[in-house]
């Protein structure tokens, strides 16, 4: 099984490998639906841009993603985000300022800290933890989201991502809990940003329509104030996810840090950004790095390596985002290549194998020739043997793409 765009070609009979998930959670096509260019031509049209396929290019490829399509934890991230939708409901055409008086005054959301579905929320966490750790980490961080505009999906992606992240950088288990909760959530306050809005990629949005989108995180924020208590660090991470460390980002730009260990007083600094927002702002980078949104195609987590090491150090806190990377492969197992020289000059070909400490170089299935036509018989090669370099086919330019954190490149939001 592979991760494959939709513009990219498959072999002969080949079918889909797991259901695909519309932009309302909702499904689009069934695992094992043949695949066929009127099949992508459709899931396109439906905002699709992604999908996970079995066929002969990718046998004996086990390239699946991180959070199992979240069936544990998405029907109670839908119902939780349907009931507090109603809570605040009548504060959704209120400006920002107003909505904030309601939230931190009234307290409309309060009634959720004696509902069933938070009470839930721990025990199928630690399942969806459990379900994260079994995808295999040379595939890179694989998500599941195929089309732009699945909060729910996206959500999900990021706390998948968190949770791994959170045990590589030395959380024990209650941390862990924790911050794959804080992730599942840390963008409830879109409830108040108009899909219109979402729809728009982030460049090309209006002064007022920016200052609405970066306000769903001091809304989030006050929204789950009131589940307070053992729960505080979700309004935390909902408020500091789009933190910079440079103190660039927002809502407070406020400054983090690059390291992992924290000194005493770092710890209650209250003016730096909490490490645990940290590492949920990284998986929430990641997350829309890999995967479609408005005006951005998703890459693979290959292409995704060096975006992510040029927001570290200033948006992201580098030693979080150095741990992440040492983590896979720079060419993970189902990444799409093509030889840039000698004998194979020209084709195309998939990662097949990877070493897990990296003693052997990856293993290359070339199945396109150097015109984009169909091999009889894939050619299976060492990346040394090659005698040369490979390019992956999604690499971007440089400073092309991320999420919108950083006036220095362009966004995926």
């Amino acid at each position: 099984m592979r991760r494959l765009r939709l513009d990219r070609p498959v072999s002969p009979g080949a079918t889909l490998a797991r259901d695909i998930i519309g932009p309302a959670g909702e499904v689009l096509a069934r695992a094992g639906h043949p695949v066929s260019a009127r099949t992508f031509e459709v899931l396109q049209g439906r905002g699709v841009m992604w999908c996970y396929v079995d066929d002969r290019w990718g046998e004996g490829i086990a390239a699946t993603p991180l959070d199992g399509g979240g069936a544990t934890v998405r029907p109670l991230l839908r119902d939780f985000s349907r009931q507090i939708g109603i809570l605040v409901a009548p504060l959704l055409n209120l400006s920002t300022n107003r909505a904030l008086e309601t939230l931190r005054g009234a307290r409309p959301t309060a009634p959720l800290a004696r509902s069933q579905v938070y009470d839930d929320f721990p025990a199928k966490a630690r399942v969806f933890i459990e379900d994260c750790a079994h995808a295999e980490a040379l595939a890179g961080y694989l998500v599941d989201r195929a089309a732009g505009g699945d909060l729910d999906g996206h959500a999900i992606g990021v706390a998948a991502v968190t949770s791994r992240l959170a045990a590589l950088v030395g959380m024990d288990a209650r941390e862990q809990l924790q911050a794959v909760c804080a992730a599942l959530l840390h963008d409830i306050g879109m409830v108040f940003v108009p899909r219109s809005v979402l729809a728009i990629p982030h460049a090309q949005r209006s002064i007022p329509e920016r200052i609405r989108y970066e306000a769903h995180t001091v809304l989030g924020e006050a929204m789950l104030q009131p589940l307070a208590g053992p729960s505080l660090h979700l309004s935390i991470v909902a408020a500091e996810h789009h933190e910079a460390v440079d103190g660039t980002g927002y809502p407070r730009k406020r400054e983090g840090g690059n390291r992992l260990l924290r000194a005493a007083e770092e710890k209650r600094d209250v003016e730096r950004i909490t490490l645990m927002s940290e590492v949920v702002a990284v998986a929430d980078t990641y997350e829309r790095i890999v995967s479609p949104s408005a005006g951005h195609e998703g890459v693979s987590p290959a292409a995704a390596r060096a975006l992510m090491e040029d927001l570290a150090g200033h948006t992201l806190n580098r030693e979080v985002v150095q741990r992440f990377l040492a983590s896979f492969p720079e060419l993970p197992l189902g990444t799409e290549v093509r030889v840039t020289a000698g004998p194979h000059l020209g084709m195309t070909g998939i990662v097949s194998a990877v070493q897990a400490e990296g003693a052997e170089p990856p293993a290359v299935r070339l199945f396109l020739d150097a015109a984009g036509r169909p091999l009889e018989q894939p050619i299976e090669v060492r990346a040394q043997a090659l005698k040369t370099l490979v390019e992956i086919t999604d690499q971007p330019a440089p400073h092309a793409v991320t999420p919108g954190r950083n006036r220095r490149v362009r966004s995926v939001q």
